[in-house]
């Protein structure tokens, strides 16, 4: 793990808005407001997509009756941090697409959410995705079928709150994460090793 101070990136062109999101676990019941609300998914529609066919969808709640249903489709170890994050939600896909270009369909679903991320880290806010999550659960929740619509993640997004309130193996890993270095991940020409 590595302390926020080291957070420095290696690129002095790089905007900070990159190193400043991480996903914390500690949130604030404070309310995220309707305009900070309305920015962040104005950012994921601007996401870029293949042929603009834009598959993403973003169930979510704030303090409405689904919210705890939406929490429910989170596994036992993430629903009782999640539960204090003001915004709960899921990340869906349209997989009604063929051929080449349903292959994109994820990939698309995950620029949009990292441009809510982003967009949520500019406006002091943090957001943090879940994998553990009741996939069946949450497609019986948001009526969707299986068959032309796939369940990717969980999410929560709020102010970041105290450390002091998660159990204690969360509260020590309450701190952003190391990154890989650019040269595991990025080749110039050749073969990938």
């Amino acid at each position: 793990m590595t302390a926020p101070s080291e957070r420095e990136p290696a690129s002095p062109l790089l905007d900070r808005v990159f190193t400043d999101r991480w996903s914390p676990r500690a949130f604030s019941e404070r309310p995220v407001g309707g305009d900070e609300l309305a920015a962040v998914f104005e950012a994921a529609r601007w996401a870029p997509s293949w042929m603009n066919n834009q598959p993403w969808l973003f169930y979510y709640e704030t303090d409405g009756p689904d919210r705890n249903a939406i929490l429910d489709t989170f596994m036992g170890f993430n629903r009782g941090w999640a539960a204090e994050a003001p915004v709960v939600g899921l990340t869906l896909a349209r997989t009604e697409l063929e051929g080449f270009m349903a292959r994109t369909r994820e990939f698309d679903a995950g620029a949009a959410m990292m441009a809510l991320s982003l967009q949520a880290t500019m406006l002091g806010l943090s957001t943090h995705l879940l994998g553990g999550i009741e996939v069946e659960a949450a497609h019986a929740l948001t009526g969707t079928d299986p068959a032309d619509t796939i369940v990717l993640c969980g999410f929560v997004l709020g102010h970041r709150g105290d450390a002091a309130q998660l159990e204690d193996k969360l509260r020590e890993r309450e701190q952003p994460s190391d990154r890989k270095p650019v040269s595991e991940f990025a080749f110039k020409g050749g073969l990938v090793p």
